[in-house]
């Protein structure tokens, strides 16, 4: 009998922890090394706990919804400090969890920083010393690191970062987000709910770069109706720490005043000291080179999740990980003997990342899959869009979340579906049917042919496909 297959993992975020976790169940001898804590940022200090704040801001808005009748529901207050114990329990949990499932399935976790040796090993340096582990393939999922523009560059240790954030000792009385995509959406959303005066300041014509326009202006006004200042086409051109907070002077002329900054413009991956060099591996401007099955320019190694910049979401690195992993077992021959014939049989299948839902945990909610109109257009595709507006579904209105809209884009000629996008109520729970439609090859005809129940929010998707 040969011997297992020698898997090193580096980082063990959700690709890490996906790749981890399905190459110990195909019989690998799997080895995870991870720098900080297991989870990686999704789990510490990112999805996980932002989710747990967010859905106590999501309470509280339905609540204040409610207040025409229900006493006592115009006047809520958050308890800051019980909600970073429920944040850190929930967090502490499952990170125990995880390590509990690592143990059951044999993955070897290593504490410390990992740096390519060569093409074959990778060189771990932690408290207890150095250790060399020698692969037989590799899976790089390091994941990123918070981007920080000028003129915050030179003041990171000073401004809060979106993983900062979550952990704030107090509430500020007035804050500053800068950055109107997914993450900032999110901050923006939660602070005001919580009693916070926000500013959202983003430097394109609108906010959540590369979403639909139509969905973008529904978020943009129900951010506004609650109170938030939103400037878009904006930027910060100077700022100026005083003893009670900040002075943000803005590209439109503008000073105002804040207690706090928080920057959230993008991420950058973490591939600094990993010694991508020594391994051969191709990662130019630091995003790592992949193919459609995630491999890198060295065939031994397999990069998924933040470093290859293909998407920086949880979930798409989780399914990039299960691909590159059924492509390292599908090559067992040529990695074992080079210029050795490929395995007659092979279960692996190239990633998709068309596939990949894109979800926004804002109020209303926000989720989309594959492609939106004028994405299409731009690449030559006749397409056309229905809608059903929220508005007139009776489940929508009576749960006082009418904002909002369903949207399916389609091919003109045959009907095939090419994506959609939901903003309203549950929309992040909604999205996977449209994702399931997607990766079936469906038209709009085959989905609209469901039956869904009466009353739902899913029902809204048949209307849509009426129109």
């Amino acid at each position: 009998m040969a011997d297992p297959l020698s898997i090193v993992v580096i980082g063990a975020g959700p690709g890490g922890e996906a790749a981890a976790e399905r190459a110990a169940a195909r019989g690998a001898k799997v080895t995870l090394v991870e720098k900080n804590r297991l989870g990686g940022l999704c789990l510490n200090c990112g999805c996980i706990p932002s989710k747990a704040l967010l859905e106590a801001g999501r309470l509280i808005h339905a609540a204040r919804a409610a207040a025409g009748y229900v006493r006592g529901a115009d006047d809520l207050r958050v308890d800051w400090d019980r909600l970073q114990d429920k944040k850190n329990e929930l967090v502490d949990s499952l990170r125990t969890v995880l390590a509990q499932n690592y143990s059951r399935l044999g993955v070897r976790v290593v504490q410390g920083r990992a740096e390519f040796a060569d093409a074959r090993t990778v060189l771990v340096r932690g408290e207890k010393g150095e250790e060399r582990l020698a692969f037989d393939a590799a899976v790089l999922a390091a994941g990123s690191e918070p981007f920080f523009p000028p003129p915050f560059d030179r003041l990171r240790d000073k401004v809060l970062d979106s993983d900062r954030a979550l952990s704030l000792a107090r509430l500020p009385a007035r804050i500053a987000v800068v950055g109107g995509g997914a993450v900032g959406c999110e901050f923006a959303c939660l602070f005001q709910e919580l009693g916070v005066g926000v500013l959202l300041i983003e430097k394109t014509e609108g906010l959540l770069p590369g979403e639909d326009p139509a969905v973008v202006r529904v978020l943009h006004a129900a951010f506004e109706a609650r109170g938030m200042r939103v400037r878009v086409g904006t930027t910060v051109e100077s700022s100026l720490q005083g003893k009670d907070g900040w002075s943000l002077r803005l590209s439109t002329g503008d000073t105002l005043e804040v207690n706090d900054v928080l920057v959230c413009v993008g991420r950058r991956p973490s591939t600094e000291g990993l010694g991508l060099e020594k391994a051969g591996i191709a990662a130019p401007r630091g995003r790592v080179e992949v193919d459609e099955f995630l491999k890198t320019s060295n065939p031994r190694v397999h990069a998924v999740g933040d470093v290859n910049g293909l998407s920086l979401l949880a979930h798409a690195a989780a399914a990039q990980a299960e691909t590159a992993v059924d492509h390292i077992f599908g090559s067992v021959a040529e990695l074992a003997t080079p210029g050795a014939a490929e395995p007659l049989i092979r279960d692996d299948r190239p990633y998709r990342n068309e596939l990949v839902p894109r979800c926004l945990y804002t109020w209303p909610e926000i989720a989309s899959v594959g492609e939106w109109g004028p994405s299409a257009l731009a690449r030559g595709l006749e397409t056309k869009s229905q809608r059903f507006f929220f508005k007139g579904s009776a489940k929508a209105i009576a749960s006082n979340e009418g904002d909002g809209f369903i949207q399916v884009v389609s091919n003109k000629a045959d009907g095939r579906l090419r994506g959609a996008q939901i903003i309203g109520p549950h929309a992040t729970e909604l999205i996977h049917i449209f994702a399931v439609a997607l990766a079936a090859g469906q038209t709009a005809d085959q989905l609209r042919s469901v039956i869904f129940a009466h009353p739902t929010l899913a029902e809204g998707i048949r209307e849509a496909l009426s129109r």
